[in-house]
């Protein structure tokens, strides 16, 4: 099937930004312990790709001890082929551990316009494509506790970056992912790097550096100290979003 415009512009981040997920089976595995924060959170993520800003990421978070939910906009300027317009509106909604229970993305590319919507069931996650006139839909296998991780989507990152236990002394964490956009579902290994000084707004800032691993990709997240996430990276793709 030949992939439409709006199809191509969804998928580019997720190819420029993750590429090749280590799928791996569902399995039962140990509740990762969640640094529930409750309350909200607004900011904005400006993407940088070689140094050049193409775009922008508004972002809103409600959490409480049972439930969470964020709605988020992205902007930016494809930068490659044609350079479109590209807009994603985003809502999701979640249990106080991050666990998914409905998600819609709204795509509007030079005027094409299209959706996804993810519905969950125990140990399930199924999406639905709507591009026009053409809709089809497709399910997962998922384990007892995920977190969704639409790669184009960049605050999605908070919740792994919540859901990290900093006093853990294990070498690396696994957290299971459902990926709205392939659809698939695999694993992050993160681990804790040492703690490092980042520039950040221009000031200097202490911040715990987390090295989240696809196994066929790294993606660097520095948080400070109120587990608050202030940039990521993918320095093999040269890209980097930093919060304003």
């Amino acid at each position: 099937m030949k992939m439409t415009t709006a199809e191509r512009a969804r998928r580019f981040f997720l190819v420029l930004l993750i590429g090749a997920w280590s799928s791996a089976p569902a399995r039962e595995q140990e509740p990762a312990a969640a640094n529930v924060q409750v309350g909200s959170e607004e900011g904005e993520f400006r993407i940088y790709i070689g140094g050049k800003e193409i775009g922008n990421e508004k972002f809103a978070i409600t959490s409480s001890a049972n439930s969470a939910s964020s709605t988020s906009v992205l902007q930016f300027r494809n930068p490659a082929g044609r350079h479109e317009k590209i807009e994603l509106e985003t809502k999701l909604e979640m249990n106080g551990q991050y666990v998914p229970r409905r998600y819609e993305l709204k795509s509007n590319v030079d005027g094409q316009k299209g959706t996804i919507v993810g519905t969950f069931a125990p140990n399930q996650a199924i999406f639905e494509y709507l591009s026009g006139e053409v809709t089809r839909k497709s399910g997962i296998v998922v384990g007892d506790r995920f977190t969704l991780l639409d790669t184009n989507i960049f605050h999605h990152f908070i919740f792994l970056a919540r859901l990290f236990d900093y006093e853990s002394k294990e070498e690396a964490q696994k957290f299971e992912v459902a990926i709205p956009q392939e659809p698939d579902s695999g694993f992050l290994n993160i681990s804790q790097l040492k703690s490092e000084s980042v520039s950040l707004r221009g000031k200097t800032v202490e911040a715990y550096h987390l090295k989240a691993d696809s196994g066929s990709l790294v993606v660097d997240l520095w948080v400070d100290a109120r587990h608050v996430l202030q940039k990521l990276a993918v320095k093999s793709k040269n890209i980097e979003v930093v919060r304003k």
